[in-house]
């Protein structure tokens, strides 16, 4: 899959791609319903993240964490979806 990230900004919900971003007219919740099960995480209120497209991860300012793409963009992991993360990287539902 070529989605790096899903993001929601002022009502409207764009794909971001190695080259390409394309809007789409679903919700967040609905793209996020549809990849789970395809390596994506929702990572903060405004995104879910393809984690195949992370080349790392550290430790962000206040409990965050910032997830660092292969295309180099970077992008904060909230607080209230760390937990969800380390346990989708333990192979834990």
């Amino acid at each position: 899959m070529n989605i790096y990230y899903v993001e929601a900004v002022d009502n409207r919900v764009f794909l971001y791609c190695s080259k390409q971003i394309y809007e789409t007219k679903r919700r967040l919740y609905e793209i996020e319903d549809i990849l789970v099960e395809k390596n994506f995480l929702r990572v903060s209120k405004s995104v879910v993240l393809n984690l195949m497209k992370v080349k790392a991860i550290k430790p962000a300012m206040n409990g965050r964490f910032l997830a660092i793409l292969l295309n180099d963009e970077e992008i904060i992991i909230s607080r209230k979806y760390v937990s969800a993360l380390k346990n989708k990287l333990k192979g834990e539902k």
